[in-house]
């Protein structure tokens, strides 16, 4: 059943805004978001390479930190927050705004961050042709094991 909903999933129904950050090293803008995120109340999850090295490091060189939002009134408040500048290439941040809630289903906590369950984890990384599909097997593997 994995297999069917993997070849079915597409985050092109979500709306993803790429973004610059000037915290240069992944684990400490996934630190600054998760601190944010806490002290704000705010509802976010890590998803991604950033999500993985966490979970599960395979694919080495963490290039954007990646998470899901609430809704788009939220962009600003995070953009502000972290004072991140929109790109059109070379991201270091990046905000999904999910078509459908269910990806906070199952949402994990590893190092104080926020992150989306193994199942969607493995569904985002898939879908994402740099390496993607390495490192979801790898987490598949060794976590979701089946």
């Amino acid at each position: 059943m994995l297999d069917a909903w993997r070849e079915q999933y597409t985050l092109e129904k979500s709306t993803r805004k790429a973004y610059y950050s000037f915290e240069r090293v992944p684990e400490q803008l996934m630190a600054k978001v998760a601190a944010v995120g806490k002290e704000k109340g705010w509802r976010y999850a890590v998803t991604s390479f950033a999500a993985a090295s966490l979970i599960a490091p395979f694919v080495r060189g963490v290039g954007v930190t990646t998470w899901y939002i609430n809704d788009a009134a939220a962009i600003e408040l995070w953009v502000k927050a972290l004072d991140l500048r929109p790109v059109e290439s070379g991201p270091n941040a990046a905000l999904i705004i999910p078509y459908d809630s269910g990806i906070f289903y199952g949402t994990q906590t590893v190092k104080s961050a926020t992150l989306v369950g193994n199942i969607q984890l493995y569904l985002d990384l898939y879908a994402n042709p740099a390496r993607g599909r390495e490192q979801a097997e790898f987490l598949r593997e060794q976590k979701i094991g089946f």
